[in-house]
Parts: C-alpha cells; sequence; structure tokens
C-alpha cells in the first residue's frame, strides 16, 4: 500500500519540479500572476466562509423549527388522543370527568387544561392538581375566550403568547373542537409555559454555543428571548444588530413572511443575523452568530502582500522557494480533503476504491467487509450528536487495532466503514469481524446504559472459493448487495456474499432491465384469487393478483419483482396497468353474458399520491364501460399514518365515481384504531398474521383483539375480509367472529383468468 502511494507522491514531485523550472524563465510575470491568484483565491475563500456562516445560522434556525413543529405536533396529538376518547366514549357528562381532565393534565406537562362546553361553562385543571368547576366563559380572560370561539365553529387553533391569569407565566393555548355526530359539543383546550421553548432558542447548536436566537412575532416584537439575551430588549428595532438602513428591508420582510438575512458592525467585529418565518401565527426566528470574522485579513498578511510587489525582482529566487513550498503545502492539505474523512482522520470512499483498483490488479484475491450501525440516527437523537462522533472515532480505533500489515479502511458516509481484508477464508473472517464488531458494542457501558448498539455487516471475497471479481468496483458492488441482506436478516448480523447471493442480484437486475419491455410484451398477468362469503360458503367477489411469465417461459412471483417496482417507482405503471386489467376482465363476463363479481385491486401508497391518479382511473372504467361499483380499491395502512385527512379527501373523490376502498394488511404494522375511526374506508382487510398467530402460537390475546376489531368494525359499518384461511378450523373460526369474507388456500391459491372462469363463472352464465 505504501509503494502506490509513494509513487503517487514522486509523481506530483517532478511536476511541480517542472513547474518551476518554467517559472524561472518569466519569474516576474508568474509571480504577479500567483500574487494575483493568492489575493482573489483568500477573496474566494473569504465569501465562502461567509456564505457557510449563513447556512450554518440558516441550518440551526430550521433546526429550532423543527424542534418547535415537533413540539405543537405533538401537543395537538395528546388532545387529539383525548379528544378521541371524550368523542367515543362520551364521557363529558360523567361525575368523574373533571378528575380525569386533572389526571390527564397531570400526566403532560401543560400549565392547563381547560374543557368548555355549549353552555359556555366550562372545567379548569391547572398542573397543581387543583380542578375549578362551573367556570363561566365570560370571566376567562380574553385569549381564552377567542380560541373556544374558534374552537365552536370547528378551528383548530394555536394562541399568541400571553399571560395567564392562572399561572401567572407566559403560556401559549392550544383548542381543539369536540365533536358528537359532526357536531361540535364542547372545545377541549390547554395551555403551556414558553419557557419549555428556550432550549430551542439557546443557542447551543450549530455553533457551538454562540449563536442567540429569539422568537419574535410580525412587528419585530420579542415573544421568547435567547437563553443567553444579548441585549435585553424588547423589539429587535432596539437592538444593537439593525442599523437604519437595514429598518426598511427588516420590515418588509416581517409583513411579507420574507427571509431576511444581513451583516453588521458590533463592538469592531462582524456578525451575520438571519430572520425566517415559522409559519405559526407570523412568528418568525431570528437567530445571530457571535464569532469573530476579522482574523481573515491581518495587518500582517496586507504587509505581506505589499512587500512581495515592492521587492519581486529581488526576491524572485525567495519567492520560487515560497511558492515551492506553498504548492507543497496546499497539496499535502489537498491531498488530505481528498483523500481523508476530516472527523476520523482515515481514508475517505474514494481514495478507498482507488487504492483498492492499483492493488487489485496485482492481487485480485481479497475481501471487503462494511460495517454499518443499525438506526445511527437514532443514536444520535438520544445521546447527541458529540456522542455520536465519539462513536465513530472509538470505531476507527477499533478498526486500526484489528487491521494487518497491508490492510486499510475507510470512513464513507455517516456511519459506514469500508475495509480491505488480505485474509479470504470465510471461518477466519467471520471471526475477525466478530472480534471487530463486540469490541465496537462496548462502547455504550463508556456511556452507562442499557442502549442496544448492532451492527449489519456485509462481506464480499473475491477468491476461487467464492467468485473472482473482474473489478474492484464488482467487490464494492457486491459487498453492498451483502449488506442489504444483513439488515434484512434476523437471525445474523454477518452476511456473505455466496452464489445465492449472486443468483438473487442477478434476478434483480433482471427485473430493472426488463420490467418496462414486460410491460409494453404483455408478460403481467392478471389471476384471481376467490373471497368467500362467510355466511353460506358462496362466491362473493375475487382479488386481482399480479404474476410475470416471462418471454422464455419462466414465472416470476410478486416477491421476486414488487419490491424493486416500489424503489424505482415502477409501480405505479403496473397498478394502473393490472386496474385495467381487472376492467377489461369484468367487461369480458359482461360481454359474454356472465354475472360479474366485484374484483379488489392494490394500490401503492405512489400511485394513491399522483395528482391525477382520480382521473385516469375514471377515464379507464369509462374506457371499458363498467360499474365502478364492482372496483375494491386496496390500500395499506401505512399510506394512511401521517395523512388522514388528506387520504380522506382523495376518498371521498373515488365514493363519488362509486369506488370502494378497502385497507389491506390491518395489523401487519402499527395499526392505529384512531385511524380506523377517522378514515372513511368500505372495508377492513385483516393481515393473515392474526390467524398465524391465533393457531401457531395459540395466542388467546390474539384471537380476543381480533374477535373485537371485526365486531368494531361491524359497529363502524365497515364489512371485514380475513386473509390466509388455509384450513377448515380457519374457516370455522372467522365465522363464528362475524367475519364478512374469507380468502386463502382453503378456498382457492390465486389461478389464471382462464381456469377461474371455469372454475366459477361459468354457471352464472345467463341462460
Amino acid at each position: 500500500m505504501m509503494e502506490y502511494e509513494q509513487g503517487g507522491l514522486t509523481m506530483m514531485k517532478d511536476v511541480f519540479e517542472r513547474r518551476i523550472r518554467k517559472m524561472m524563465i518569466v519569474v516576474f510575470v508568474i509571480a504577479v500572476s500567483l500574487l494575483c491568484v493568492s489575493v482573489s483565491l483568500r477573496i474566494h475563500l473569504n465569501n465562502i466562509v461567509e456564505d457557510n456562516k449563513v447556512h450554518q445560522i440558516e441550518d440551526e434556525i430550521d433546526k429550532d423549527m423543527s424542534i418547535l413543529q415537533q413540539q405543537i405536533d405533538n401537543d395537538f396529538q395528546i388532545l387529539d388522543s383525548f379528544a378521541s376518547v371524550l368523542e367515543m366514549e362520551n364521557i363529558v357528562d360523567n361525575p368523574q370527568f373533571p378528575q380525569v381532565l386533572s389526571d390527564a393534565n397531570e400526566q403532560n406537562d401543560f400549565t392547563t387544561m381547560m374543557y368548555f362546553d355549549e353552555s359556555k361553562e366550562g372545567i379548569i385543571a391547572n398542573s397543581d392538581n387543583e380542578v375549578k368547576e362551573h367556570q363561566s366563559l365570560s370571566m376567562i380572560q380574553q385569549e381564552i375566550q377567542e380560541i373556544v370561539a374558534d374552537g365552536f365553529v370547528g378551528k383548530r387553533t394555536i394562541s399568541d403568547i400571553f399571560k395567564s391569569r392562572i399561572s401567572q407565566k407566559h403560556v401559549y393555548a392550544y383548542g381543539i373542537p369536540i365533536y358528537q355526530k359532526d357536531h361540535v359539543v364542547g372545545v377541549l383546550l390547554a395551555t403551556k409555559n414558553v419557557e419549555i421553548w428556550m432550549d430551542a432558542g439557546a443557542g447551543t447548536g450549530v455553533l457551538g454555543g454562540d449563536t442567540y436566537a429569539y422568537l419574535v412575532d410580525e412587528d419585530g416584537q420579542i415573544l421568547v428571548n435567547s437563553q443567553y439575551d444579548l441585549f435585553h430588549q424588547t423589539t429587535l428595532f432596539a437592538s444593537p444588530f439593525f442599523q437604519q438602513k437595514d429598518y426598511h428591508e427588516l420590515e418588509d420582510a416581517l409583513q411579507m413572511q420574507h427571509d431576511f438575512t444581513h451583516s453588521f458592525q458590533y463592538e469592531g467585529q462582524s456578525y451575520h443575523g438571519v430572520l425566517k418565518p415559522l409559519g405559526i401565527n407570523n412568528w418568525y426566528i431570528y437567530s445571530v452568530n457571535m464569532i469573530d470574522d476579522s482574523h481573515l485579513f491581518t495587518n500582517e498578511n496586507m504587509r505581506i502582500v505589499g512587500l512581495i510587489f515592492l521587492f519581486m525582482v529581488g526576491l524572485f529566487v525567495a519567492l520560487l522557494i515560497l511558492g515551492y513550498r506553498f504548492m507543497l503545502k496546499n497539496n499535502r492539505e489537498l491531498k488530505h480533503f481528498a483523500y481523508y474523512d476530516s472527523l476520523t482522520g482515515v481514508y475517505n470512499y474514494s481514495y478507498f476504491v482507488s487504492l483498492g483498483k492499483e492493488i487489485f490488479k496485482e492481487q485480485p484475491y481479497c475481501s471487503v467487509a462494511v460495517l454499518n450501525i443499525r438506526q445511527f440516527k437514532f443514536f444520535n437523537e438520544i445521546f447527541g450528536h458529540e456522542q455520536g462522533d465519539q462513536l465513530l472515532i472509538y470505531e476507527r480505533n477499533v478498526i486500526q487495532k484489528h487491521l494487518k500489515e497491508g490492510e486499510f479502511f475507510c470512513r464513507d458516509r455517516a456511519d459506514q466503514f469500508y475495509i480491505y481484508l488480505k485474509d479470504t477464508q470465510k471461518d477466519i473472517l467471520q471471526k475477525r469481524i466478530e472480534n471487530i464488531m463486540s469490541e465496537i458494542i462496548q462502547y455504550v457501558d463508556l456511556l452507562h446504559t442499557n442502549y442496544q448498539l448492532k451492527i449489519h455487516c456485509g462481506v464480499a471475497i473475491s477468491s476461487l472459493e467464492f467468485i473472482v471479481d473482474d473489478s474492484f468496483d464488482s467487490l464494492m458492488v457486491r459487498v453492498m448487495f451483502a449488506l442489504a441482506k444483513a439488515k434484512e436478516s434476523i437471525l445474523t448480523n454477518i452476511w456473505f456474499y455466496d452464489i445465492e447471493l449472486h443468483e438473487q442480484e442477478k434476478m434483480d437486475n433482471y427485473v430493472e432491465s426488463h420490467m418496462d419491455q414486460a410491460l409494453k410484451d404483455g408478460e403481467f398477468q392478471l389471476y384471481l384469487q376467490p373471497k368467500i362469503d362467510l355466511k353460506d360458503g358462496t362466491l362473493k367477489s375475487s382479488e386481482a393478483l399480479v404474476r410475470w411469465q416471462t418471454h422464455d417461459g419462466r414465472m416470476l412471483f410478486p416477491n421476486q419483482f414488487i419490491p424493486i417496482f416500489e424503489n424505482s417507482g415502477f409501480c405505479k405503471k403496473l397498478d394502473l396497468f393490472m386496474f385495467e386489467q381487472a376492467c377489461l376482465q369484468l367487461r369480458k363476463w359482461m360481454d359474454q353474458g356472465i354475472a360479474p363479481i366485484g374484483i379488489s385491486v392494490n394500490q401503492s401508497k405512489l400511485l394513491f399520491y399522483e395528482a391525477d391518479y382520480v382521473d385516469c382511473l375514471k377515464q379507464i372504467v369509462n374506457k371499458y364501460q363498467v360499474s365502478p361499483q364492482l372496483l375494491t380499491l386496496e390500500i395499506l395502512e401505512d399510506l394512511v399514518a401521517d395523512n388522514v385527512d388528506e387520504v380522506n379527501d382523495k376518498i371521498h373523490l373515488l365514493h363519488q365515481i362509486g369506488f370502494r376502498v378497502s385497507m389491506d394488511d390491518f395489523g401487519s404494522g402499527y395499526s392505529s384504531l384512531n385511524i380506523l375511526g377517522k378514515l372513511h374506508i368500505d372495508e377492513l382487510k385483516v393481515d393473515r398474521g392474526f390467524l398465524q398467530e391465533i393457531f401457531d402460537s395459540d395466542n388467546q390475546k390474539a384471537k380476543i383483539i381480533l374477535q373485537e376489531i371485526i365486531k368494531l368494525a361491524k359497529t363502524l359499518a365497515i364489512s371485514t375480509v380475513v386473509e390466509g384461511i388455509e384450513t377448515k378450523e380457519y374457516h370455522d373460526l372467522m365465522k363464528s367472529f362475524g367475519c364478512d369474507l374469507g380468502q386463502g388456500y382453503y378456498y382457492s391459491r390465486p389461478i389464471s383468468q382462464e381456469d377461474f372462469d371455469k372454475r366459477y363463472m361459468e354457471e352464472r352464465k345467463e341462460k
């Protein structure tokens, strides 16, 4: 490895010597040029530094805004959860409701929680566990009255900051309406101390404690001071940060909701300030850095520049030597920046690959391992970025300690380390990597925490025993493939690239390179699986499923290509194609005089959120002249999680056309009954995992939960389908639970259109 580095340095030295010989011929011209370039470079670097400081302040503000918005979203989520309980259980009239409100307030960090009904009388629970009942709204301070008024017209509100008569502290308030049968029957409020925002405005983040942040309103009034308040004023216009010439631009930015950036002098030093709108109540965050910029151009540097101009001819030899040294120094710095990671000091990815390619030409038998810390970003969120950096440095030290002569490694991206290893025997590599990972994981012991640090590792070996790679690049591609498998695996943290993985890679490459042509050639086939009415055992409807019949007769199943389609976005095209195939099938049945049955079609998240999604479906059903009521659109629950209102708006448009909407795989993820209560779906499709849990693990809790979900769906007028019915025992249990439809191998596996017609549809043909 050192020979390759030395060869590169020798080449650089020869280049510099040739340049110096040329410089001696036209020394004066080159000296002046160097000076001009030097001055220009300094100016350019100064501009870069200035821009970077502004970007750092903007990033700090964005972080503060994200924290504030997250706090507000969390508070609204708490109120929404409590409101859901009030709306579903109707406990407001219960004599225990005041205590319930007090308990809810005690469990959260609100200063007070209040509830006012239509009679404008309310209950107030404060943080001292004091509960006041029968409080007249007219006797409450004006800010609360305004929020209640907004709530009774259906508005969700966050107030301006005001001084609470109850807590005698500066607070802001939330208000949400409480509904009963689409009618507002009350308003739930909560107030919160503004001091909880002080951490976001403390200025201890991006610039290492040298920023001051303020929350201000549209008039420039300071609502919340930084923890380290610099000038103790109530308005930005009275601060030392703004000069008279800045006032007009500041006023425009405040009134027009624009960003505003400026620089100023304070006590002989240069600073930057940035104002950005928060997007809430016409509030802004203003932040200023407090770093002295005066070191960029010192008097000493200017004197050096002057001396060079005055004594150019007499000092040309010195200039050549100085230029030579300057270039060597800059070469070392550029080499460091080009080849090394700034945090850990080890090679970066680019140089690792470059060095690996050079060695691979002479020695193709080697191994590459890549280490990745599982959910490293959450480690940063929990312990802070400083501890995250320390973990990476600790990981560097551990890897360095375990390397043999001629081996090297690099850091790429946040927490990913690549290691070049000379060993090619799997058992030796396994043991070495396990030792490295085991020692890295011990870092959490230094934090005195029970946090479980987990590391994934992919390994690719270039040897006769495994696969001899034709290039180092292909070895790097395969090690990433192995890492991806390690992340998917539950049983092992280390995954070696082998023939099986090689075949999967070939399959993935085939899918990606042939999917568009396969769609044009009609290789994607419509298969149907029946849905059976559990009451009488008759065919009720079916689900459209896709199979890929390649031109050479191979059959590819969804698990082989759907994940790739989802990553590439091709699933949008396939979903529309399958929807059209379902419409075509309905048209065929009707043309043949067969009474059609409903068909459900899966719809991906990417397609559902397309702007022209509803129009596309409408055009297709009109093209084939089929009833939209025969088509059920299946969406996954993860599509709904954070966008209930947006999803309901789209469902409303689909309902207007006549489509039915089903939530597929309910129970496979983090299902929310709250979402189920808000979502306007027609059908709930329960995931097969419930049945497997009930019968394979004899889980009685899962059995009770499934039974109650079916009951709840019926109460909400939502039909139910259970997937994965594979035995009569499954069938009988679901029938006893009152489930509407069953689907699974007990009735039939997915079959082609032709087989489906022969088995189920010919008997429905009109005589």
